[in-house]
């Protein structure tokens, strides 16, 4: 399990490693996004390409709220809870802050209590 963080309009907020090809690790903060709905992972393509990770896909259209968007799949390796995970990882310029999708939660259990300071992720 891991603990996370309220920002400060109560955005849900967790650490998590990104593991290189090297094999090299680096936390990074990730804001968890509920209408990332189709998702993992989101990353601007700069952090995705520097790591090391491998392209999958090359502009793969996804629907978004402010409609159409092309992204790159790369093959990620993240760390939640010392436990590695394999995932497909959505990559494209601008995008402002790593983003965990939805997809997460279908495999581990997030417990959110605001007026108790509690956020856990695991």
């Amino acid at each position: 399990m891991i603990s996370g963080r309220f920002g400060e309009i109560g955005e849900l907020i967790f650490e998590i490693e990104i593991i290189s090809v090297d094999g090299d690790s680096y936390p990074i903060e990730v804001l968890l996004d509920t209408g990332f709905t189709s998702g993992w992972l989101a990353l601007d393509i700069q952090d995705a390409e520097s790591i090391g990770w491998r392209l999958i896909e090359r502009n793969s259209t996804m629907q978004m709220v402010r409609g159409e968007a092309f992204f790159d799949i790369y093959e990620g390796k993240v760390q939640l809870d010392e436990q590695e995970y394999i995932i497909p990882v959505l990559a494209a310029d601008g995008i402002p802050e790593p983003l965990l999708g939805l997809q997460w939660l279908r495999i581990l259990p997030l417990s959110v209590n605001f007026s108790t300071g509690i956020l856990t992720l695991g």
